[in-house]
Formats: structure tokens, sequence, C-alpha cells
């Protein structure tokens, strides 16, 4: 995979367009990757939502449980993907961030000894794994991510630092603690972000136009 002009390209990489945005980032691009679980049925599903423009809320990319991709904003753009949102010193992290939606149920509910989504879709135990979330102290039952699915969010988030001055890789869960839990126990985060901030290789930071306007989701 590569990009070109705020776009990826590769053999699985799909572009649509969503309407919900709020103008381009300012000069110097996005510092900040903030990855999400989509809580949908299907990638297809997810990009209905984030498609709409009465549900106010889209992403720079989807990445389907097959590893498939698809592009609905350009890298220059802000997305309303974080909500209300801080991290250090920072909030409306839009304005500073890429969002990733990787499609994945979220966390399940077990009901005499079977698993079963928000929507009340059956998952194997195979594709479930228990897990205590980072703030919170219980066990619960969570989708999991293929390996595959991992492979590509993790080449994903490094071809974006090799491209722009990427500094934080971020769990929505870490950005709007009191109201998000994506992308929750099942995703390998913290191993993640370790690989990928401690190697060697530096971003080059891509000039952008000022944005013209600003807008915050309420996801």
């Amino acid at each position: 995979m590569r990009i070109e002009g705020g776009r990826l390209v590769g053999e699985q990489v799909e572009h649509l367009s969503s309407p919900n945005h709020s103008g381009m980032f300012d000069a110097g691009g996005p510092d900040t990757l903030i990855l999400h679980y989509t809580a949908c049925g299907s990638a297809a599903s997810a990009i209905s939502i984030l498609s709409d423009p009465l549900r106010k809320v889209s992403a720079h990319l989807v990445v389907g449980r097959d590893g498939k991709i698809t592009q609905l904003l350009p890298f220059d753009t802000i997305g309303w993907h974080a909500g209300r949102s801080s991290w250090e010193t920072r909030s409306e992290l839009n304005q500073f961030s890429l969002g990733i939606e990787i499609d994945n149920a979220g966390r399940l509910e077990q009901r005499q000894g079977r698993l079963y989504t928000w929507f009340e879709r059956e998952i194997d135990r195979a594709d479930a794994v228990a897990g205590v979330h980072r703030h919170e102290d219980v066990s619960t039952w969570w989708h999991s991510y293929p390996p595959g699915q991992l492979a590509v969010v993790e080449d994903l988030c490094r071809l974006l630092r090799s491209s722009y001055p990427i500094q934080y890789i971020l769990g929505h869960e870490e950005v709007s603690p009191q109201r998000k839990v994506d992308p929750g126990p099942a995703f390998p985060l913290d191993e993640l972000r370790q690989r990928l901030l401690s190697e060697v290789e530096r971003p080059i930071a891509q000039s952008v136009p000022v944005a013209a306007e600003r807008r915050d989701s309420t996801s």
C-alpha cells in the first residue's frame, strides 16, 4: 500500500465519499491515530452509517474482517469520529486525528452459556475472547479480531506514521473514557503502540492547507 495525494492506494482498497467532515487539517497534518470498533453487523453497515449525513459521524478508514479497506475521507480532511474527547492537554481530538474503524461487534452478552452481540447475533466462542477492559475490573466477553485484520490495521498505522507526523496511537476508550470502550481488550492496542512508536523510522511531515472550518461530532 501507499499514499498518493491523501488517498490510500492498494489492491484491497476501495474509495467512497462521506459528506461528514469539517474541512482540512492545519498545516503539518494530523499527529494522532484513533482506533475504533464499529459495533455493527458488517463493514458495509458501518460504512453506510459513516456516510449518512443525518448521523453526523465519519471516519477516514474502515477495515473489514477480511482485511478489505474502505477509505471514506482523504487524510488531509477532518472527520467526525472522536466526538467529545481529550488527551493530555488537548480536547476535541477530531481536529488532530485520523480515525480508523475496525469491523468488530464489540462487547458480547453471555446468556445460558451462549454469546450474543447487542444486535442479537450469536457469536461462536471460537470468535470471542474473555478480557478485562482497561477501565473496568471484571472480565467480560468480546468479539475477537481475526489475525489478518489485525495485520492490516498494523500495516495501516505504520504507513500513516511514515507519511504524517504521528505521535500518538490511541483507542477511543482512552480519549473518551466515560463514553466509549472501543477497541476493547480483544484488540492488542498496547502491544501495537509499543511496536510502532518505538520504531526508528520517523514520519515525513506533509503540509496541507489550513482548515476552513472545524466541527466535532457527538459520537
